[in-house]
Formats: C-alpha cells, structure tokens, sequence
C-alpha cells in the first residue's frame, strides 16, 4: 500500500504530464490554425480536420485532468485521516477515500485510453484521406526535380 506522500508524487508527476500534453496539443492546433489556407483544397481540409482533432484531444484531456484534480483531493483526505487516531469510523472513511482516489484513477485512465484510440483512428483517416495531384510548378516547399539526362543521338 502506497503511502499518502507517495500518491501525491505520483499524482503530481502525472498531472504535470497531462498538462503539458494539453500545452503541447494546444500550440500544435493554434500553429496549424495559424497555417491553414482559407481554401477548400484537400491539404487544407486535412488541416482543418488535424485542428478539430487536436482541440477535441485536449479537452479529453482536460476531463483527465479533472479526475486528476479529484484524485489529489482524495490523496490529501487520506493524508489528514492517515494522521486521525486509530477507530472503526477512521477505518471506514479511508476505506471509502481509496475508493474514490482509486475511481478517479481508474476514470483517468479510462479517459486517457479513449482518447488516445480517438486520436489514433484519426491520423489514420487523415493519411488514408486522399490528396489531389500536385501542380507541376515548383512552389517554396516543394524541391526542384532533378535535371533529367540527355537522350543519346546515336542510333
């Protein structure tokens, strides 16, 4: 059995993860956004399909850490009950706050996991999404073809 001190840590760190994972998928869309073509060509649509999938992601992950936030609150009851003399009620009411954390994990994970499924299924429908053919003139980002070598004259 982990000790209260031992669950916060561990709370801590991956509060710390979910957050960042939320700045990271936020400034990934808020950069594509910043990117996107205002046109309705496909690159642009996959764009706009990428944007929606990393803002909804985030939000998943803003319910994780919800539960998260939930799950220190437990951990910080059972470090004040860790603390209360030894009774029946005592007993009682950490039994019914692991629980609780235990359920806040468990829906963080659940969470986590289905999100991670949505985003997964998602990139595999944006690079299944088929792309029109390119146009032949050279642009910034696409590099200039090789020069092609000369046809033999002889016979």
């Amino acid at each position: 059995m982990y000790s209260s001190s031992d669950n916060l840590d561990d709370l801590d760190d991956r509060v710390r993860d979910i957050a960042g994972l939320i700045t990271h998928l936020t400034t990934a869309a808020a950069f594509a956004d910043r990117t996107l073509r205002r046109g309705h060509d496909p690159e642009a649509e996959i764009t706009r399909l990428m944007v929606t999938q990393l803002t909804l992601t985030a939000g998943a992950l803003g319910h994780a850490l919800a539960d998260l936030g939930e799950a220190v609150a437990h951990s910080g009851v059972l470090h004040q009950l860790a603390a209360a003399p030894r009774s029946a009620q005592r007993t009682t009411s950490m039994e019914s706050t692991r629980a609780r954390l235990t359920a806040r994990i468990d829906s963080t994970r659940s969470r986590l996991n289905k999100a991670g499924a949505r985003l997964h299924q998602a990139a595999d429908r944006l690079t299944t999404t088929p792309t029109a053919p390119r146009s032949p003139h050279a642009s910034a980002t696409t590099p200039p073809p090789l020069p092609r070598s000369a046809a033999s004259r002889t016979r």
